[in-house]
Parts: C-alpha cells; structure tokens; sequence
C-alpha cells in the first residue's frame, strides 16, 4: 500500500539547545490509524504541531501524496487537529461550533446544516444541536470537539490527548467509541497519547517517544512481547 504521509529525518532544537525532535522518520499508509506514546516532554506533541503546520522544523522534510508541505500554512493542509483542552467556542452553541470551519469554507447554511446533522449522527449527538457548551458534559464535549475536527472533511486527522481530563471509566467508553468511527471513516489518524492501553485501542501500529527520538516503531504486540530496551521494558510495565 502506498504511504500517505512521510516524515524524513524531521529535526526540532530549542533556542536554550534542547532537542524536541531528533531525526523522526516515519511513513503512514491511507486509512492507518497511528498511535504516538510516550512520557510528558518526549516530543508527542510537537511532531503533530508539525505535521499540522503549527511549528517549522529546523530539518527534514514532510511530504502528504507525495508533495512537500512544509511551506504550505496550516489551514492549507486540510488537516483536522483535535487539542487536548478541545477548544470549543463557549458562545456558541453545539451545531455553530461544529459548523464553524464550514462556515470559514464559505459553505451555504443549508450544506453547514447538512453535514452538521452527519456529524451528530456520527457522534451520537442528535438533539444537541442547540445546548451550550457549558451545558455539556467531559465525553459530550469531546464528541462536539471530535464533531467539530471532522466536519470540513479533513485528509489526516490528529488527536493531542483527547481523553486526558476525562476519569478512566468515561475514557474507556469514549475510546470504544472513537475507534468505532475511525474504523467507519478509513481516515488516516495520529493519536497522541501517555497511556498505552489507549495506545494500544487507537492505533494498529505505535511509535514510543522519548526525548524527541523514536525509541521503538511497531505493532502493539511488538512493544509488549519485544520490546527494543530496558527502558521500553520499564515504559510498558
């Protein structure tokens, strides 16, 4: 299968020299669903700040279809990019935020409204439409978030943590969820993640980060029954 995404010896150094990225080469087919693990600070976040276009590299090229699109600015990418705290707009309600990016699209209300009610439908939000966002609960403001990410059709879809601020009994059924839809859209998908069980859930195959390398790239099978080193050993418990 012929690889969608290709990140080549991507390199990230701070102004104080401290490395974010170091040397990150990774390939994704279209349609793969990617989980990216590791320890707080090992660089998970700043690799998707990168392919979302949000931070430039210092080296290194990432290439989508086989273009370059490091001078391409963010909202040219059509990448959706999910962040941990969600970001929803607290003055609107469910269906304006959801039909925000289709509105920066220029789309006619009745399209907006259109792929709005297929959002919902997909987030299990049918009667939401018009509830505040302080109306929500933690999972029904992720499902608007993730709602809201999916709408303008993106070509790759990333997600920073998004169960993190949720308790554990609320994660587990919102990651079922989650990889419910990923399986039905057949989007590529990145997956940030601290937590290998929800690593494990999300993505079929894994990268484990640590201090902006790639310590180990594989299969959730290969890192619990062949890990690269003692330190992956000690990560996976």
């Amino acid at each position: 299968m012929e690889n969608e995404l290709i990140i080549h010896n991507l390199k990230k150094t701070g102004t104080t020299g401290v490395c974010f990225l170091n040397n990150i080469n990774l390939a994704l087919p279209r349609g793969s669903r990617l989980s990216v693990l590791g320890p707080s600070g090992s660089g998970k976040t700043t690799l998707l700040r990168m392919i979302a276009g949000l931070d430039i590299p210092d080296s290194g090229d990432i290439r989508f279809n086989n273009a370059s699109i490091l001078d391409l600015p963010p909202h040219k990418r059509n990448f959706g990019m999910m962040f941990q705290d969600y970001a929803l707009f607290p003055h609107l309600d469910v269906f304006h935020n959801i039909a925000f990016g289709l509105k920066m699209k220029g789309m006619s209300k009745q399209e907006q409204a259109s792929i709005v009610a297929e959002m919902l439908a997909l987030t299990n939000l049918k009667g939401f439409e018009n509830r505040k966002v302080d109306e929500l609960s933690g999972g029904e403001r992720q499902r608007v978030a993730l709602a809201r990410t999916l709408a303008p059709g993106p070509r790759l879809l990333m997600l920073d943590e998004p169960l993190s601020a949720l308790d554990r009994v609320l994660r587990k059924h919102l990651l079922d969820q989650l990889t419910q839809i990923f399986s039905r859209l057949h989007i590529t998908t990145i997956f940030v993640t601290h937590d290998h069980e929800e690593a494990f859930a999300a993505g079929s195959q894994i990268i484990l980060m640590n201090q902006g390398g790639i310590v180990q790239n594989g299969t959730p099978k290969d890192l619990m029954h062949r890990p690269m080193n003692d330190w992956v050993r000690q990560f996976m418990g």
